[in-house]
């Protein structure tokens, strides 16, 4: 018999998108806030180490983006970003939601409590420890697993017929059969083992040499001692090894919103939950936990709508020994929250925007969630640095040692009053004034530390600041969708420019609903400022619909067939044909709802909805639209920067490159090559992107100079 090891693990596929819609009619209706939901196109797969994780456990999230850490994490359900939860204890947190594999709300949804998502560990050695040295473990080790949770966030909250559920889990191995491995032989073989001359219909042959006795097989055709060809008798049957897992319900608690929960938890908007692991059952070498919710959907007969989300935030996962009941604290300082935009109103806008008025455009100071998790204060010191991208602009600023209380006396860190601290640190300098380029931006990277204590304890956050060519008031993570109802109803986001420049089109976030039911027809329109609402229309761009991108958090572009000129505040947003709900893009973490305007029954009205519709006018002299940089993409290098005949590429070793003008028009196209040459290109600046192998884009801006 021929075994293959093969614990069995099923992985499920993510991403995102959103949505939100806008309607107008002279009946009454209302402004709809639904819930966030993901494009499933990029598949992720674990990478988990199959001899298992020893203890101790611990998982904050600050450092996943996107998906959990493949390493500790089996399944690819749960999100982790520093959107939906709010307040967490740690920077980012993992959210159960209701979607399914695709990022589409489960068909099976219904109004009664059903399984939605899990996040699993991974396989876990509770048999034995390794440190100080390896030895057995059992109940005596008091081994506890805690964890943060908090429903609703910034997202929907889960109805009190939902739950969160704790399981633990042990896996037995039992034998598979897979398949007949065969063994071929010649018909003078057979007849030479068997000693005959002719076999006839219905004749058996049996396996023989070192196949498996009593496995055989059946004549069809009369073969003689004269016949050509090959028999295949199975010889052995191949098995794998399977691990069934069976699980244990531990902890529940039912769906709530949030302001509830915070006044059931003394204020806290996080609550910390401790398991001891005192049964023998689950001391073995595959132990693993689980969170799942159970959620339901209110709203199912509005399949463009049906997007309710019964969010679940989960932070600062703890498994290990020798802790006990009253083991709340941990020795970590950290960063919580948002990352910080250095800029006023927006987190994105066009460079030449802000060149026209940086005083206005960079904000005085920031604000900083900082927490200390031990049960001791802390001697704390903090700094932050600024890097441009590709320039030569660098500066830090570093503050003077504070200290710290425990995050459970007194919460995050409190600004003081008239006096710059790390929770409140001042912006130091403006950015750079460059007028040679269209688009800039900047690495900032925040520090936290102690370094008496031993080890030193220490933290950082990194924020990519841009000034691209066009405004955003999001961060680009929608957690929730909005609409209006109604036919003819609209909406419109607020804008401001400090000199004349040209709208090119308009970046647009949607959502896929049920069934893409919100793939309605609509206008994108363009309005003046009137007192302070949308006024006169000089632009419409009419029978438009929804369009989704298969990457992750990707805005689809509508360009303009004439270009905008304007100075001064004006708005731009959505005009909705008929009835139903488009359901564009939320981003409920950031409130900027004084720039957001609806108007359903003929005059415009202040949003009541904090958070920031996923609206992004593109401006500038081309509809080029620039890229932010992500963190995680690969870094490339180009030089020399201004170029005459060549330009050369570091950093990437494959993929497409396409060069565009101001314009946007295409002036070369090639794959990857390190030497590029650019001399028959006339003097002026261009963009190279480069599309690696796997879909990522790297934009790098250049200068022609002869």
């Amino acid at each position: 018999m021929k075994n293959l090891k093969n614990l069995k693990t099923t992985f499920k596929a993510l991403g995102l998108i959103l949505a939100f819609g806008c309607m107008a009619s002279q009946l009454q209706a209302q402004e709809i806030l639904t819930g966030f939901q993901r494009d499933a196109s990029q598949n992720r797969t674990s990478s988990i180490n199959d001899a298992g994780l020893f203890l101790p456990f611990f998982d904050d999230f600050s450092q996943a983006s996107l998906f959990p850490d493949s390493t500790k994490w089996t399944d690819r359900n749960a999100l982790v970003t520093d959107g939906f939860p709010l307040n967490p204890p740690s920077r980012n947190a993992a959210t159960l939601d209701v979607l399914d594999s695709y990022g589409h709300v489960y068909d099976y949804a219904i109004s009664n409590a059903f399984v939605a998502e899990y996040l699993t560990s991974a396989r876990i050695r509770l048999d034995s420890i390794m440190e100080p040295e390896p030895r057995a473990l059992t109940p005596a080790d008091s081994v506890y697993l805690s964890f943060w949770y908090q429903p609703q966030g910034n997202g929907n909250a889960p109805e009190t017929h939902d739950s969160l559920v704790l399981q633990f889990g042990t896996a037995t191995e039992r034998e598979e059969f897979l398949y007949l491995d065969y063994q071929n032989y010649s018909v003078a073989e057979i007849f030479s083992q068997m000693q005959i001359d002719t076999l006839f219909p219905g004749d058996t042959v049996w396996s023989f040499g070192s196949c498996l006795s009593g496995m055989f097989t059946l004549i069809t055709d009369t073969l003689t001692s004269q016949a050509q060809g090959i028999i295949s008798v199975p010889c052995d049957s191949v098995f794998t090894t399977v691990a069934d897992t069976v699980w244990y319900h531990v902890w529940s608690t039912p769906g709530q919103k949030l302001n509830a929960f915070v006044e059931e938890n003394n204020g806290q908007y996080f609550k910390q939950v401790l398991i001891p692991i005192n049964d023998i059952k689950f001391f073995t070498d595959h132990f693993y936990f689980r969170f799942y919710n159970y959620a339901s959907i209110e709203n199912n007969n509005h399949p463009n709508n049906r997007g309710e989300e019964d969010i679940w935030n989960i932070d600062f996962v703890y498994l290990n020994s020798q802790r006990h009941a009253n083991d709340t604290t941990y020795r970590k300082l950290s960063f919580s929250g948002k990352r910080p935009s250095f800029l006023n109103r927006y987190q994105a806008m066009p460079y030449r925007q802000y060149r026209a008025n940086p005083n206005a455009a960079v904000c005085e100071s920031l604000a900083l969630d900082i927490a200390n998790h031990d049960n001791i204060a802390h001697n704390v010191h903090y700094f932050y640095t600024v890097d441009q991208i590709g320039g030569s602009q660098h500066y830090s600023r570093v503050l003077e040692p504070v200290t710290l209380l425990p995050y459970l006396e007194t919460g995050f860190m409190n600004c003081t009053e008239y006096q710059e601290s790390p929770a409140c640190p001042y912006v130091g300098e403006l950015f750079a004034l460059n007028m040679t380029y269209d688009s800039v931006s900047y690495e900032i990277r925040h520090y936290l530390y102690d370094s008496i204590s031993t080890p030193p304890l220490i933290d950082s956050m990194v924020y990519r600041q841009g000034f691209y060519n066009y405004y955003a008031y999001d961060d680009g993570i929608p957690e929730m969708g909005y609409g209006v109802e109604h036919a003819n109803g609209c909406f419109a986001v607020k804008f401001e420019m400090s000199e004349y420049d040209t709208i090119q089109g308009v970046q647009l976030l949607f959502n896929h609903t049920l069934k893409d039911a919100n793939n309605q027809y609509f206008d994108i329109a363009v309005w003046k400022d009137e007192n302070g609402r949308p006024g006169e229309m000089i632009y419409q761009l009419p029978y438009q619909r929804p369009q989704w991108d298969e990457l992750v958090y990707k805005f689809s572009y509508y360009r303009f067939n004439q270009p905008v000129i304007l100075t001064g505040a004006f708005y731009i947003g959505i005009v909705q044909q008929g009835n139903g709900i488009i359901n564009i893009g939320f981003d409920s973490s950031n409130d900027n709802s004084q720039y957001n305007f609806y108007n359903v029954n003929g005059s415009w009205q202040q949003s009541e909805a904090r958070g920031s519709l996923m609206i992004r006018p593109v401006v500038g002299p081309s509809y080029y639209i620039g890229v932010q940089e992500m963190a995680n993409t690969p870094s490339v290098r180009l030089y020399p920067n201004p170029a005459s005949q060549t330009i050369h590429l570091e950093g990437a070793e494959n993929g497409h490159i396409a060069i565009y003008d101001l314009t946007g028009r295409k002036v070369i196209q090639a794959e990857h090559q390190s030497e590029i040459v650019v001399s028959q290109l006339p003097d002026g600046m261009y963009f190279l992107n480069l599309t690696t192998a796997d879909g990522q884009v790297i934009t790098q801006k250049f200068i022609i100079r002869k």
